[in-house]
């Protein structure tokens, strides 16, 4: 269980840096309810896209053309199986230039229900399959980066073309392609590589990076007995990047396998966890910078380095869980409302923990920007946390003053933070 945790972890968490150096992208096709793109006037694109569970349609206004299957057409699609989309949307507006639009992307899809196909595979059988034609939206947008719908699972309709390419023109625009000088390249470059992030966008990351944990979640259900799991979940994901690496292995494997046999790989899955923890804690780590103590950083009664704000909440917390357990109180077993005010402030200490482990070290890449947006979103498990203490205060598990004690303690973190905050952005 804990290689597979460190294993998720660390794999979502490459993804998103990945994603920050590389441009990320919304990927919306599960929550497409319907949409429309025309591009029968040469040189603009425009549409609208309807999300499930989202009330207004995302309304597009793109420069350039679509692929040569697609262009001067209007195109009219449907998603038969949506999934309501639970995270904040993409900005309504999409404004910016056109990548890739086709619906004639060659991929591999099944010949039959994904559910018999995971059987067959359990069996040790190969699932028939074919090449089938993806339909393949993306688009960089001012306000969202880059845009992305995928699905060879869509009803289409497509319009006659107003238009068509000249044999020269389909030429010049496959140059351009390959040598990435089309506007849209030229945004993903820019937006990944040279234009500096400020807090805003460093929220849509965090919620793009929630959209994304959310659906290899359910990916991971899903694929879970495949025998090819990591491959099928990567090529659902868009991360070629892993596929790649898959395959590199696999060659190496084979031809370490030709070479002379391998001593057997150690099975994490047995792995100690507290020695692993213990490892991770004897690593030497760069000490803080010594001028910033106090201010950045502070140790704890065990020696340990944390920021104090973080130190503040987690002594709160274990004096908390100390008194209740003194008077017999278990959050998981004795109360609901109990639960979630003792589990909000436990992710208050994790997050916190996350969101100002780089400020702590003085790390050297350290986004303020991205410090910002996660403070923010601690802002609302803390003010969450402040109104569960005032429900279960009345239930008297402690005595009256001991939880006025912990909401002010609650809210002086919440200054502390919100004084952060403001430090932060005078940078």
């Amino acid at each position: 269980m804990l290689a597979k945790f460190c294993a998720v972890k660390i794999l979502l968490a490459h993804h998103s840096y990945i994603g920050i150096i590389q441009s990320m992208a919304w990927r919306l096709h599960e929550h497409v309810l319907r949409g429309k793109i025309d591009n029968r006037t040469r040189g603009r694109l425009t549409g609208e896209i309807w999300l499930a569970g989202i009330e207004r349609p995302l309304a597009l206004d793109l420069t350039g053309n679509c692929s040569p299957d697609l262009a001067g057409c209007e195109l009219r699609f449907e998603n038969p199986q949506p999934i309501p989309m639970k995270t904040k949307p993409p900005a309504p507006q999409q404004r910016g230039p056109a990548g890739d639009m086709t619906a004639a992307r060659k991929v591999r899809v099944f010949d039959v229900p994904i559910e018999e196909a995971l059987a067959m595979c359990k069996r040790g059988e190969t699932p028939p399959e074919h090449m089938a034609n993806s339909l393949y939206l993306e688009w960089f947008s001012e306000l969202s980066g880059r845009v992305v719908i995928e699905s060879t699972d869509y009803r289409l309709k497509i319009s006659e073309p107003a238009w068509c390419y000249t044999p020269e023109e389909i030429a010049e625009r496959q140059r351009r392609i390959e040598e990435e000088e089309t506007p849209f390249a030229i945004a993903i470059t820019r937006d990944g590589e040279t234009q500096e992030w400020d807090e805003i966008r460093y929220e849509q990351f965090l919620r793009e990076s929630d959209a994304r944990t959310e659906r290899y979640g359910r990916l991971l259900e899903k694929y879970k007995d495949h025998p090819d799991s990591e491959r099928t979940i990567a090529r659902e994901m868009g991360w070629t990047w892993i596929e790649e690496a898959l395959e590199q292995k696999e060659q190496e494997q084979e031809h370490e396998q030709e070479k002379e046999p391998q001593a057997p790989e150690a099975d994490f899955d047995t792995v100690d966890e507290d020695e692993f923890e213990e490892d991770i804690e004897d690593d030497e780590l760069p000490l803080p910078d010594p001028m910033r103590e106090g201010i950045d950083w502070v140790r704890d009664e065990r020696g340990r380095i944390s920021h104090p704000i973080k130190k503040r909440a987690g002594d709160a917390l274990h004096l908390l869980l100390d008194e209740l357990k003194a008077v017999g109180h278990s959050p998981e077993e004795k109360d609901e409302q109990l639960a979630e005010f003792v589990s909000g402030f436990m992710i208050l200490n994790a997050k916190l923990a996350g969101a100002l482990g780089g400020l702590t070290r003085g790390d050297d890449f350290l986004e303020p920007g991205l410090v910002i947006a996660w403070l923010k979103r601690i802002l609302e498990i803390l003010n969450k946390t402040i109104a569960a203490a005032d429900t279960v205060r009345e239930k008297r598990f402690l005595p009256e003053e001991r939880f006025a004690y912990y909401r002010g303690e609650l809210f002086v973190i919440r200054e502390k933070i919100l004084e952060l905050i403001a430090q932060l952005r005078a940078q």
